[in-house]
């Protein structure tokens, strides 16, 4: 659907989930010279409608064009939920494009001195605009650091990233950014934690469109389950795993999880002949380098649910605001410092055994020689050495000629002063989960119409994790401590002993049949 001004043009394909019915179909019109294109859900719409006159709402979308129309940018703060949206005001010359917090929701734009576009993908800008772009060398180089695309730039020259608590203002031909959401203190003390999660999830079963849940069986998304079961008379789960491979098939973990709290579970099998037919699917249907390989899985947890829910809930966010990776635990050595001298003397005996990551013992010493390679380390660069996939001599091998990388440090400078408590979690939350997980889920999971929901990032819950003491997030040598503390009643104890897991592909299998094939390679690509 779209509508035409003299000097604009809105276009918007419609997932629906809050109001099936045609009235909030986009775009959607007030007063005919007023128009909003919107991606995403207002959880809270039943109570903005209260201060929009809306005395009977139908849909969230009918409730943000009236709210913004009337508070603009100062009514941001009080919503709760994730979106990209356009507000244009046809009689006064003016629009807002705005996007959600913490970038749950993508948001690209384009503008030279003729034109102004913004989609939710680049494909879409591209067929906007007509003309072919450049690529970004400098992101390029970024990409095969990180194994995605980080902050403003995007893989095309002139095409850009709306960052996350940013909006865009145009007014007749002048045009800001600016921000409108700082990760501030926690302003809802009046809650404890359990509580202000378990609000948080109740707010995401909002739906006039089936909800289940991702249940992996570990924690974050077993307490997420559990919370859901709550609200929820027959809660729908699911999970994932990989034929004839134990290391890759936690379906047997979320399985017990869901028999304990009583869902409705749903465990499906893929194999390798699954990941390999539908390759070149993937690689078509992405508009930017993206490498994290758990894209896969949740592409086809997608696609399976597809009979049985259209929202599902998740676990993500805990990892990023808890401290939950194994990079985290290097964050340790300031409680016991002469680990870092131990690691140092026997770095030149672990050096020697050879790595690998498919090999469960081989893998363990990969992870302890980057451990000893990063206690050595200043904070930032410690942090960038944990998180990237490849150094500066890697990458180098790969482009001809040699890019320079100060592009690259240049987008860690902001985090350069804070403390490294801070500064991990801190980049985190604006590097690793807006750019990785976010656009993992939000693209791979709209493949196949499926919204996925985290309440770990309701704004609450961010803001209060996020100020916590190092102590209540790794205490002694136990992570994510204040989750695992609050939810010891809610779920039995073999979920909080068991070891974490990623949510991974079995890529020492699927990597040589690609190359040895050359099933999926094409001139003129990268």
């Amino acid at each position: 659907k779209y509508i035409i001004y003299d000097n604009a043009i809105f276009y918007h394909t419609r997932l629906s989930i809050i109001d099936l019915s045609e009235h909030s179909h986009q775009p959607y019109v007030l007063n005919q010279n007023k128009c909003l294109v919107f991606n995403g859900e207002i959880f809270n719409y039943k109570e903005l409608a209260k201060y929009s006159d809306i005395p009977f709402p139908r849909g969230d979308t009918e409730v943000l064009i009236r709210y913004f129309d009337k508070y603009k940018i100062t009514g941001l703060n009080n919503i709760n939920g994730f979106f990209a949206f356009a507000f244009y005001d046809h009689s006064n010359e003016e629009m807002y494009v705005v996007r959600d917090r913490y970038g749950e929701k993508p948001l690209y734009y384009y503008y030279d001195e003729n034109i102004f576009a913004f989609a939710s993908e680049i494909l879409a800008i591209l067929k906007l605009i007509q003309r072919k772009l450049p690529i970004n060398k400098d992101v390029l180089y970024v990409y095969f650091r990180l194994n995605y695309i980080p902050f403003h730039d995007s893989i095309l020259q002139g095409i850009y990233r709306l960052l996350p608590g940013h909006y865009i203002h145009i007014q007749k031909d002048k045009i800001s950014i600016n921000r409108w959401y700082h990760l501030q203190e926690n302003q809802h003390k009046t809650l404890s934690f359990p509580e202000l999660l378990d609000d948080a999830v109740s707010k995401r079963l909002v739906s006039d469109a089936p909800v289940g849940a991702f249940l992996s069986g570990g924690i974050d998304s077993s307490i997420v389950c559990a919370l859901a079961k709550r609200h929820v008379k027959e809660l729908h789960t699911f999970s994932l795993g990989y034929k004839d491979d134990k290391m890759y098939n936690e379906t047997s973990d979320a399985s017990k999880v869901a028999h304990y709290i009583k869902s409705i579970h749903h465990s499906f099998e893929i194999s390798l002949d699954d990941i390999l037919s539908h390759i070149p699917l993937f690689l078509n249907s992405i508009d930017e380098p993206f490498a994290d390989s758990s894209a896969i899985n949740v592409f086809f947890l997608s696609q399976k649910i597809k009979p049985y829910a259209t929202v599902v809930l998740s676990g993500d966010g805990a990892d990023e605001l808890l401290m939950g990776y194994n990079k985290h635990k290097i964050l340790l050595l300031r409680h016991y410092r002469i680990l870092k001298y131990i690691g140092a003397s026997i770095y030149p005996i672990i050096a020697l055994i050879p790595e690998s990551r498919s090999n469960i013992l081989l893998n363990k010493f990969r992870k302890l020689k980057k451990f000893v390679s990063a206690s050595q380390l200043s904070s930032l660069k410690k942090y960038i050495y944990l998180s990237q996939w490849s150094d500066d001599a890697d990458v180098n091998r790969l482009l001809k000629p040699i890019i320079n990388n100060e592009y690259f440090y240049n987008l860690f400078e902001r985090y350069q002063n804070l403390d490294e408590i801070k500064l991990f979690n801190l980049a985190d939350i604006e590097i690793v989960l807006t750019n990785d997980m976010l656009y993992k889920i939000d693209f791979f999971g709209m493949q196949n119409a499926i919204e996925i929901r985290s309440p770990f990032l309701d704004h609450r819950v961010v803001e209060y994790l996020y100020h916590l003491s190092f102590d209540q997030k790794i205490n002694g040598v136990q992570q994510k401590y204040l989750l695992r503390k609050s939810f010891l009643d809610l779920l039995p104890s073999f979920v909080f002993k068991r070891k974490k897991s990623g949510f991974e592909i079995p890529l020492h299998k699927v990597l040589p049949y690609v190359v040895e094939t050359n099933s999926t390679l094409k001139e003129d690509y990268i």
